[in-house]
Parts: C-alpha cells; sequence; structure tokens
C-alpha cells in the first residue's frame, strides 16, 4: 500500500492506494506513541497542528472491523509551528503546534501595524481568552536558558477572522434531498453537518475543499449547521460553525447572467450540476439546460427543475454535440452576461458573483478565475494566470501567455463573458470546441478582470470516460484535421486587427502537439502560419 507525504504551509498532506476498504485510520506518534488522528474515507487528507521537528505516520486500511492493509512509516519534518485561532461560546480559542523541548508557549498580541506585545504564557499549547473583535495574535514556543525565556519559534499570525463561513444555502434537490451549500473562508481539514439539536453529525468528510452534500429525506424546517474542523495528532478539533439554515426559496427578478448547461445521456449527475447553479448567491440568475437529444431519463429530472424554480429554463434539440448545443442556449440567453457549466461538473457558490462584481467594476469584456480539477486524490488548481487581481487588463498581456509553458489551458467555463459579444461570435461545430473558440472569443475583448480564488470544479472522477479518451483512439491522420480545424477557426474567425497574435497562439499550440505526435503535418501547418 503506497503512500505520498507532503508537507505544506506546516501541514502533512497525505494520498495513498485505494485499497476499498470501508475507511482508513491515520496514526503519527506523539510523545514516542503512535495515536489514531483521523478517520477518512476517501484516500487523501490532511493533518494539522504538527508536533516541531522530526515525525513518522503510517495509514491502515480497515474493511469489516479488520486491517486489511497498511503502508509502511513515512518520516516528515515540520520546521516551523502551525496555529489556529477560532471563536468559542464567546471566548477567542488558540492552539499551537506542541515543540519539543518547549518549557511554555507565549501569546503575543498585536498593539499596532508593526509590532506584537507579550501578553500571557501557558505550559499548554493551547489558550482561551476573552473575545475582542479584529485582534491578532502570535504564538510562540519558549525555554528557560540561564534563567532568561528564550523564543524558539512562531506561529504566523492568528485571527479569529481567518476562519468563518461566508454563505451557507439550503435548497430541495431532485428525489426527496436537500441540497447543502457554503462559501468557507479560511483552512480547514474537512466540515461536518449537523441537525439542530442533534450532537452527532450527519455527515462528514476530510475533504477541506469539499463546499456541498446531500441530505436525504429531512422534511421542510428541519435545520442544520455546518463546521469546520482541523485534524490534530490529538484528534479533530472544530474551529468554526455556520448559522443554522433549513430550506430556502430562490429569489429570482431578471436574467441579469445566464449560465448555459449543455446536457447529454446525464441522469447520472445532471441534479448536482443544477443545484450547484441554483445554490448561487447571485440572485438575478438565469440557468439555461439544454438537453442534446439524451435517450435516458435527463430531460425528466430537468423537467422537475423547470417546475420547481422559476431561473431554470429547459430546452430540447436533436443531437449534434456540446458546441450546436452551447450555441443554441447562446441565441436563447437572455442575461446581459453569459457562464457556461458543464452538465458533469459543478461551481461554487460565490463564482458568478465574484466575477460580475468584477467585470462590472472594472468595466470589462471578461472575467476569469482559476479552477478546480477534482480528481481521486482530491483537488488540484489550474490556471492559476500571474495576472493582478479585480483590475481591468489589456487582453494583449492575455495573449503574450497563452499556451506558454504552464499556461495551455483554455477552458470555456472558467469565466463570465458579455453576452453581445458571445451572441455575434458563437462556438465552431468542431471536436476541439473550447481550443478553437476561446482564442476566438477573447481576440474580440478589450480588456479582461482576473480574481485569483477557484470557482470551478472540473470533475474528472463523475463520468465514466471524457474527450481524452475519444482522442486517445484517433489516428494520427484524425488527430492533426481535427486540429488543424480548430487552429485554422480561430485565426479565420478571429478578430482581423488581431491576425497575427492568432498565428502566433495557432503555432505554439502547434508546436505542443507536435513534441508528442509521429506525423510531420503539424510542422507543415507551422510553416503556413509563417
Amino acid at each position: 500500500m503506497k503512500i505520498e507525504v507532503k508537507v505544506q504551509n506546516n501541514k502533512l498532506q497525505l494520498s495513498w492506494e485505494n485499497q476499498n476498504a470501508d475507511f482508513y485510520k491515520v496514526y503519527m506518534k506523539v510523545e514516542g506513541v503512535f495515536c489514531e488522528c483521523a478517520t477518512v474515507y476517501d484516500t487523501f487528507t490532511t493533518i494539522s497542528m504538527l508536533p516541531v521537528g522530526d515525525n513518522e505516520c503510517y495509514v491502515a486500511a480497515i474493511k469489516n472491523g479488520v486491517v486489511i492493509s497498511q503502508t509502511p512509516n513515512v518520516y516528515f519534518s515540520s520546521p516551523n509551528p502551525d496555529g489556529v485561532c477560532y471563536k468559542k461560546d464567546d471566548k477567542i480559542m488558540l492552539l499551537c503546534s506542541t515543540q519539543t523541548g518547549a518549557d511554555g508557549y507565549r501569546l503575543y498580541r498585536a498593539i499596532d501595524e508593526n509590532g506584537f506585545n507579550g501578553a500571557q504564557n501557558s505550559k499548554q499549547n493551547g489558550l482561551t481568552i476573552d473575545y475582542e473583535e479584529g485582534a491578532a495574535y502570535k504564538l510562540k514556543p519558549y525555554n528557560f536558558q540561564n534563567n532568561e525565556r528564550n523564543i524558539l519559534s512562531s506561529t504566523g499570525v492568528l485571527s479569529v477572522d481567518d476562519n468563518k463561513f461566508e454563505f451557507v444555502s439550503c435548497y430541495k434537490s431532485y428525489g426527496e434531498k436537500l441540497f447543502l451549500s457554503w462559501i468557507y473562508k479560511g483552512f480547514a481539514d474537512g466540515f461536518r453537518v449537523y441537525q439542530e439539536g442533534s450532537g452527532y453529525p450527519v455527515f462528514e468528510t476530510n475533504d477541506g475543499l469539499c463546499h456541498q452534500m446531500y441530505l436525504n429525506n429531512y422534511q421542510d424546517g428541519v435545520k442544520f449547521r455546518v463546521c469546520a474542523f482541523i485534524n490534530t495528532p490529538n484528534g479533530k478539533v472544530e474551529i468554526a460553525e455556520s448559522e443554522y439554515v433549513s430550506r430556502m426559496e430562490r429569489s429570482y427578478e431578471k436574467p441579469v447572467v445566464s449560465i448555459i448547461i449543455p446536457a447529454y445521456n446525464a441522469q447520472d449527475y445532471i441534479s448536482r450540476c443544477i443545484d450547484s447553479a441554483l445554490a448561487s448567491n447571485f440572485n438575478d440568475l438565469e440557468i439555461i439546460v439544454v438537453n442534446d437529444g439524451s435517450s435516458d431519463g435527463t430531460q425528466g429530472i430537468i423537467d422537475w427543475y423547470v417546475q420547481n424554480y422559476p431561473n431554470v429554463v429547459s430546452f430540447q434539440k436533436e443531437n449534434g454535440g456540446v458546441a450546436d448545443t452551447r450555441n443554441y442556449g447562446i441565441e436563447r440567453a437572455r442575461g446581459e452576461y453569459i457562464a457556461f457549466l458543464d452538465n458533469d461538473d459543478m461551481v461554487r457558490p460565490n463564482m458568478l458573483s465574484t466575477l460580475y462584481s468584477s467585470i462590472t467594476k472594472n468595466s470589462c469584456d471578461i472575467a476569469i478565475a482559476p479552477l478546480y480539477r477534482l480528481v481521486d486524490k482530491g483537488y488540484t488548481t489550474h490556471c492559476n494566470l500571474p495576472f493582478e487581481e479585480d483590475k481591468a487588463i489589456d487582453i494583449n498581456e492575455y495573449f503574450k501567455i497563452l499556451y506558454t509553458p504552464g499556461f495551455y489551458n483554455c477552458a470555456i467555463w472558467n469565466k463570465l463573458y458579455k453576452a453581445d459579444m458571445v451572441k455575434a461570435h458563437p462556438l465552431g461545430i468542431l471536436k476541439y470546441e473550447d481550443v478553437s473558440w476561446t482564442p476566438c472569443i477573447l481576440s474580440y475583448a478589450k480588456t479582461f478582470c482576473f480574481i485569483k480564488t477557484p470557482f470551478y470544479e472540473w470533475d474528472r472522477k463523475t463520468r465514466p470516460e471524457t474527450f481524452g479518451d475519444v482522442l486517445a483512439r484517433m489516428s494520427d491522420e484524425d488527430l492533426l484535421e481535427h486540429r488543424r480545424q480548430a487552429m485554422m477557426f480561430f485565426v479565420e474567425n478571429g478578430n482581423p486587427e488581431m491576425t497575427q497574435t492568432l498565428k502566433t497562439i495557432a503555432k505554439r499550440r502547434l508546436m505542443r502537439y507536435s513534441k508528442n505526435a509521429n506525423h510531420n503535418g503539424y510542422e507543415k501547418l507551422i510553416e503556413q502560419l509563417s
């Protein structure tokens, strides 16, 4: 049973091979003895509050109450203490990593922008103090040398505002379920959901980037709250809690933003997709679901949402592919701005409100954010571009890096576009519809704005086959032709004033393709574009 270990920001990131176990237990040394510090139902987790210095851990796979496999002991080192500050019962709780050789832990409080003063000592690595809004702190392990206090290390700056829930929603979902979603600011190793009046969680995840869950067979009026927790060597510690929420109604006045969802044989995941859009904290949202000739139960699920939510609109058409389906939705979108969502992906509740705020404040044509790619080992961030946040930027700055190493991705869905621009320049009906259309539509924009927070979840776990699998079965000749069509689409259909820039972009992309292809046609295409 293999395991991967990484220490980042004084937190231990673990992932291991799937053993088809009921759950996994993580063990870490505490004062020389291995202790259980987390029970995990995924194949990855994070452990916070690592003891400063060298340590070791292992993971055991449990099935039917028996250990069926175990990783070898792995060694790691944490150079500095981790720390957390949170509010509980009108008090501030502070917690710091333990450090061997420490005689105590000293609390420092910020006195101004430039300095901290020592305020309190404790023999333990945790303190409880009176609540003070906006205050900032540090915890520093120390020992005594020659009767003088010697500071051994220090946490970073800690504030109670570092960990809090900014938004929680609860909506009725297809199949007699509730969809609970939240926006959490700060770091968490996982989340628990509690029903009002119960001390036991009805849901728990060790995925600190999770933002949603389903609740089954709960009646109207039942209330829930979400708690964020961290895993520590001594077990879980809850560091933030939301307000209680119950089932909510979706408010809707006019379509300012239209989000377009193409759906084809998506009965297994279309409700999750629509639920994530409904959970948005942007009220004036039109959700357009276009059924591209599905032969399964997709339309019945869509019809349920149309009947229950006034801002969900459904259209049906003959099967024509995802680009044709998006264009069908574009023609019928009533919003001033357009976004895209694939039927097996999700968006976070604050994506559209944040992008809308930036695009309107900065009078831009397109707003862009990074995205999450969701795989078996959790979330990874993509499209994290090197631009200043939330300001108008000339579109030429984007073209300077597009298809350069590290910036290949040209996703259609991590953006918000001016609708009139999109309606004037729809997608080409091609295999590489994203690759062909994104440079094309960008060329008609004068400025864009960038937000550094990922909002879109590109799910590579849910659907059994992806477009990449289809490409892998194509012949070299067919691949070349589809790629040629994509490059020529944006060169020929893009802004005529940007033709030379678009040719440069096409050549960059073709050079990348040629490195992994057994076909000299790529070099010929590059020559033709020169």
